[in-house]
Order: structure tokens, then sequence, then C-alpha cells
């Protein structure tokens, strides 16, 4: 007779499939910090992020909901912290930076998009238009 899955089996399982998996039981903290994931992403169309390039969700591994965004270098993970602590950035997996700025209210999300892009553009990972662009001879009238 086979033997029935045990619950550590079965969460083991879970991990080994790639996917970004929500909580057990999604709280009212997971909503907001989804929420706030999605306006950060939103304030990165102005830098020519759109929506078919990122998606949020809670990241097991990450214990945090997690903004990723495709890139030219791959994934990119903004995760949104407690309040008070810095935005850590990953990149396959591993931390490697966080923005300069703190998860506050004063802290508006365009501005921590702005830090975002910025700190892909940094990587190479984003190629963001100069708004001042010198104009040429032949574009002149």
């Amino acid at each position: 007779m086979p033997r029935a899955a045990t619950l550590s089996e079965t969460h083991a399982a879970d991990h080994c499939c790639g996917y970004a998996a929500a909580p057990a039981e999604p709280n009212s903290a997971t909503a907001a910090d989804i929420m706030q994931a999605r306006a950060i992403a939103g304030g990165l169309a102005e830098f020519g992020v759109g929506s078919a390039r990122w998606s949020a969700a809670y990241d097991r591994e990450a214990a945090a909901v997690v903004l990723r965004v495709d890139t030219p270098r791959g994934l990119y993970a903004l995760a949104i912290p407690e309040p008070g602590q810095p935005f850590p950035v990953r990149h396959r997996g591993e931390r490697i930076g966080a923005l300069d700025c703190r998860r506050t209210y004063g802290t508006a999300d365009s501005y921590t998009a702005a830090l975002f892009a910025a700190f892909l553009r940094d990587r190479a990972a984003l190629d963001i238009p100069g708004r001042d662009v010198c104009l040429t001879l032949q574009n002149m009238v």
C-alpha cells in the first residue's frame, strides 16, 4: 500500500518548482506590500519598464514581497522590507545591494522607483534614454 506524503515532503516539493508561492495565509501586511510593489513598478514606467517586464509576488526565500524586473541581464528583485529598513536588491538569488532609501511614510514610491531604475542603469541592466538629448544639425530645421 502506498504511503501518503508527509507535510514536510509536500513542503519540500513546493520549493522545487521554482515559482514564487504565496504565503499559506495571506494577511493584510502582505497585501499592502504587494500594493506598494505595484506602485513602485508603476513608477518604473517612466523609465521604459512596462507591465510586461515586471511581476510582484511573495517570495518564501526572501520572506518578503518582491518586485521582479526582467532585464537584458536577467531578473532583478527588489524586496519590500519591514518599515524603517532599506530596500534590498537581489540578482540570481544573491543580495547585491540596497537602495539608498528606507521604507518610511515619507519615502514616495516614485522616488523608490527612480532609485531602483538608477540602480539597474548603473549595472547596465536598464537603458534610460536621456531627456536632454543634444540635437544634431540634421535634426534642426
